[in-house]
């Protein structure tokens, strides 16, 4: 019989030792989550309920979007929904269900919409959700005999927010604001005025993994072993006399960091060439700050940080070996349609996506990142795939997001009203 997830405790998934074995202090001691974690479609069901009901989770770019009308289905956790841009310029998320007889209302992305309308019997619902016609509800063309209340069947709204082009949802409506969630992010990016950014380029593919394994690259031990020929020099990760790495893994409440120390050479960053620097706020002097050069937003954000580019993407789970990523690019304001510094630009995305600019090359950053990623889908169907271990010098970072996983798996009350 199947289990109702609803009901259900980490205890049902993780034993107590195996959480005392990922809580030991000596990280070189602990031991990290179990394959099955990875691979079990009840648990993968588990944490949707859970963490990405409860959680603010990113869902896309308002770069997805960018004029009146323009609108797309996502489904996030099994939750059918519609981004939407409305009459007054603003983001919507709406879900996604008639409210006569639950019936998907948006089937693909759309530009220029003034109404959404259901396939099923035609009611009409405006690009804020609310409820418009119901045609012959009643017998009638305007069913004024026994009008529907749109007070009771308009769209239902989905608590969304908007931080630095990146679409946030909370499903439940119950967390802290997005604001008090990412205080840490903000405080470490304030400076940077990412907001007049402008897309220069998007991309979304499915890639054959758990999606906590994202979460989990969020160290340089990797570099130059999967990013070869874009990070080939292990000076340039480590002083090879002291050991020390060249970037500070930090990590607190819902954010993951990766920030160039002292140590870290100017040169082991790309040359921006011709193109201007990410600009700054104008109330914000220009000392040194060591900004991250990579962020995880758990549970499922990344906002990594060129020399020129700002490169979100957010990772939506769809089953337990796959995940839906949806990249974007954001380059400072005047150089997107200025034809002589686009062989600059390219530059950036080729570094990201291979000298092909596709996915499927394994040849830029994404593309090596995610074909490791499918390395280890497949070896935790192994049985010897439980026998995970964190570096002390590297890896704090991988421990913080697992403990963080199961801490906020463990806290909610499944019973609680």
């Amino acid at each position: 019989m199947k289990k109702d997830i609803t009901t259900m405790h980490l205890d049902d998934f993780l034993s107590p030792e195996t959480l005392r074995k990922l809580r030991e202090p000596d990280l070189d001691l602990a031991k990290g989550l179990p394959a099955s974690i990875y691979t079990d479609s009840e648990f993968f069901a588990f944490e949707n309920e859970r963490l990405f009901h409860d959680t603010w989770v990113g869902i896309g770019f308002d770069s997805d979007v960018p004029n009146t009308g323009d609108a797309i289905p996502i489904e996030v956790g099994g939750t059918p929904l519609i981004l939407c841009r409305d009459n007054n310029s603003c983001i919507q998320v709406l879900h996604n269900v008639c409210r006569h007889r639950a019936t998907i209302v948006l089937e693909s992305q759309a530009s220029g919409l003034k109404t959404f309308k259901c396939p099923y019997h035609g009611w009409v619902y405006g690009l804020d959700g609310g409820l418009l016609a119901t045609p012959f509800w009643d017998g009638t063309a305007s069913s004024n005999k026994c009008p529907v209340n749109p007070g009771s069947a308009s769209l239902i709204p989905v608590r969304s927010a908007v931080w630095n082009h990146i679409v946030f949802i909370n499903l439940s409506g119950s967390a802290q604001s997005l604001g008090e969630y990412l205080s840490e992010m903000q405080e470490e990016l304030g400076h940077l005025d990412l907001d007049s950014m402008e897309v220069v380029h998007t991309e979304s593919w499915i890639f054959d993994a758990n999606w906590k394994l994202v979460m989990e690259n969020w160290e340089v031990y990797h570099h130059v072993w999967v990013h070869q020929g874009i990070f080939d020099l292990m000076s340039d990760e480590v002083d090879l006399e002291t050991g020390e790495p060249c970037t500070d893994m930090v990590a607190y409440n819902n954010c993951l960091m990766l920030r160039p120390n002292a140590l870290r050479k100017e040169s082991a960053r790309p040359d921006p060439g011709r193109l201007p620097l990410m600009p700054w706020k104008s109330n914000v002097s220009k000392t040194q700050i060591f900004t991250s050069i990579a962020n995880a937003i758990l549970p499922n954000v990344t906002a990594s940080m060129g020399r020129v580019e700002f490169a979100p993407a957010v990772y939506i789970p769809i089953a337990p070996d796959k995940t839906l990523a949806k990249m974007a690019w954001f380059i400072p304001p005047g150089i997107k349609n200025n034809r002589e510094l686009q062989p600059e630009v390219d530059k950036i995305l080729e570094r990201w996506l291979g000298p092909d600019r596709t996915i499927t090359g394994r040849r830029g950053i994404r593309a090596q990142d995610h074909h490791c990623m499918e390395l280890q889908q497949k070896a935790r169907r192994s049985s010897v795939a439980n026998d995970v271990r964190f570096s002390k010098t590297w890896e704090a970072n991988v421990r913080y997001f697992q403990n963080w996983l199961v801490d906020k798996l463990e806290t909610r009350d499944p019973t609680a009203n």
